[in-house]
């Protein structure tokens, strides 16, 4: 979870306590959430991140905190599919969508496992009226 935004610390903090919060019925399941808050990343694009966290062969998916998750009453993260580039002359699959910082345990043990993929995390999000994947 990268921090390219520095214009509200508390909106940050209040990303990275949700993203941190333990999960299941009981709080069985740690979440794991590396926060990345380094200012070299202020203002990075998705795309230098993209490309960055696309070294990593094990990382399937990197967080945002821009400065949409800053200003959205859900603190919607920016979701980045790290992978290769698929070519796909029809129709493309989403490299990125917007997660609510719950979702990101989530999405990343699903892609970790192989259960869902990129795609269907994006197309959940759909479904949601402000794009926003909160669970599926």
């Amino acid at each position: 979870m990268v921090r390219t935004d520095y214009t509200d610390a508390a909106a940050w903090r209040a990303v990275v306590a949700a993203a941190s919060r333990a999960r299941g019925p009981h709080g069985e399941y740690e979440a794991q959430v590396h926060p990345v808050d380094d200012p070299v990343w202020a203002g990075a694009t998705p795309e230098a991140v993209r490309a960055a966290a696309g070294r990593d062969t094990d990382l399937g998916v990197v967080f945002l905190a821009d400065r949409t998750t800053m200003e959205s009453a859900r603190l919607a993260l920016l979701a980045l599919d790290t992978g290769d580039e698929e070519e796909v002359l029809d129709d493309p699959p989403a490299r990125e969508f917007r997660a609510s910082p719950a979702a990101v345990h989530e999405v990343h043990v699903n892609l970790m496992i192989a259960n869902l993929d990129f795609a269907d995390f994006a197309e959940a999000a759909t479904e949601d009226p402000e794009g926003i994947l909160e669970h599926l």
